[in-house]
């Protein structure tokens, strides 16, 4: 099926999309892991001076986790397209049939980046009007 040859070039969206989703989650979640190095057993040791470690939620802010999303959604759409038009051209050939052949994936990817650039364009607050 020809479906099936396509199908990788939608991974790079799902990498950018767990990206544009978990960047701050593992940036201000994963600190947990810091004073588990020196303390693994919960036995209150300090193997490595990191025990006292406190997670800094501040490290990630909003403007940083939105660029990031931003980045991730556009490259990895655009990494998308690109393997879509090599798989084309590798199924296709050159010729005017693997040209036309990408068309709709090409509307598809800019269908889902618009989209996707929309919804991160909206705000996450209400703000007082009433």
């Amino acid at each position: 099926m020809l479906a099936r040859r396509f199908v990788l070039s939608l991974v790079p969206i799902s990498l950018a999309y767990h990206i544009a989703h978990y960047f701050s989650y593992l940036f201000i979640g994963g600190q947990y892991a810091i004073p588990l190095v020196s303390d693994p057993l919960g036995w209150g040791w300090d193997l490595f001076g990191t025990a006292s470690y406190h997670v800094d939620i501040g490290l990630v802010g909003p403007r940083l986790q939105w660029y990031v999303a931003v980045l991730a959604v556009v490259l990895g759409h655009i990494v998308a397209v690109y393997l879509a038009h090599v798989t084309a051209l590798r199924i296709f050939g050159a010729d005017r049939a693997g040209l036309i052949s990408q068309i709709p994936m090409l509307l598809l990817m800019v269908g889902y980046t618009m989209c996707s650039l929309w919804i991160l364009s909206q705000p996450i607050v209400a703000t007082g009007a009433g």
